[in-house]
């Protein structure tokens, strides 16, 4: 019997050699089929597998991304603008982690300079493009995707990905300084009093949702080997991120009631914590991938409903 040659995979990379195609189930009414295929093909896809090992990677990337946008955004922004927009961006993180996040934030707002800044965007570049080769191979196996993509060209667009999140994150640093100034000169002008304050103070949120879901639908469509149109408001997108702040929320909540991570882990407890809170995340993030595209399927009049 011939046997099929075996594909080479670099480290931390997946391919979806043979496709799989989606098959809905023929019972239950139409809701009930598309919980059941999105239960499967999460079963299937092992999202829970991918998702602890793209949290190592995420580790790889996380604090090299976190140089870049610290040091460049002090070239534009202030210290406390900074740390305010770190705030907002891990509100619904875990105690620990955020705590662990704003820490190095403030270290490395201690220790940048112009040396600093050109190693930090060198060293998040190449950091990144290991977590973008992790998500790059989870991505094309929930989309049924092969890989055709040289290992050059995933590496340029993992780059390219990596510089467009950080322009979309500076941006929103930026707008937190003329937000304000802007609002209040407009409020003050047409004699609106404390509406702009109130506005701004929920508005904010608003708009820090609607940047985690412009950055997942850049993921979702510029990481895997796909040619399907660029979406923002997506359900994936929508539900993933819903998912994840109430995700990261309950493991708050968890951490502060019920866990002992450093009775059991010792000095490690912190990583373990911040470890699971990354693939809770991961798995958040697959998981609307996968919804997308059983959706896609579903709604496919090529597909045998």
């Amino acid at each position: 019997m011939a046997t099929q040659p075996s594909q080479e995979t670099p480290a931390g990379e997946m391919t979806a050699a043979h496709p799989r195609t989606v098959t809905m189930p023929h019972t239950g009414s139409r809701p009930v089929r598309f919980l059941k295929q999105l239960g499967t093909a999460a079963l299937d896809d092992n999202l829970l597998d991918i998702g602890a090992m793209m949290a190592y990677y995420v580790v790889l990337a996380l604090f090299p991304m976190l140089v870049f946008i610290v040091t460049v955004g002090l070239l534009v922004v202030d210290p406390a603008t900074v740390h305010e927009g770190v705030l907002m961006a891990t509100h619904a993180m875990p105690e620990s982690v955020r705590t662990m996040v704003a820490t190095q934030v403030s270290n490395l707002i201690d220790a940048a300079d112009a040396g600093f800044a050109i190693f930090g965007a060198l060293f998040a570049l190449w950091g990144a493009s290991r977590g973008a080769a992790a998500l790059s191979g989870a991505l094309n196996t929930i989309f049924d995707r092969a890989e055709t993509r040289s290992y050059w060209k995933r590496q340029v667009i993992a780059i390219g990905v990596t510089f467009g999140v950080a322009l979309l994150v500076l941006v929103a640093l930026g707008l937190l300084v003329a937000g304000p100034i802007v609002g209040h000169y407009v409020a003050d002008r047409f004699g609106l009093g404390d509406a702009f304050d109130v506005g701004w103070g929920l508005g904010r949120w608003g708009g820090a949702g609607v940047l985690v879901m412009i950055v997942w639908a850049i993921l979702y469509r510029f990481i895997p080997d796909t040619d399907e149109p660029f979406r923002v408001f997506t359900p994936g997108a929508l539900v993933g991120v819903l998912l994840w702040i109430g995700i990261s929320l309950a493991f708050g909540f968890y951490l502060e009631n019920f866990a002992s991570y450093d009775a059991t882990y010792g000095a490690l407890g912190g990583a373990i914590i911040f470890l699971t809170w990354l693939w809770l995340s991961n798995l958040a993030l697959l998981f609307g991938a996968e919804l997308n595209h059983v959706l896609a399927a579903f709604r496919s009049p090529r597909r045998d409903l």
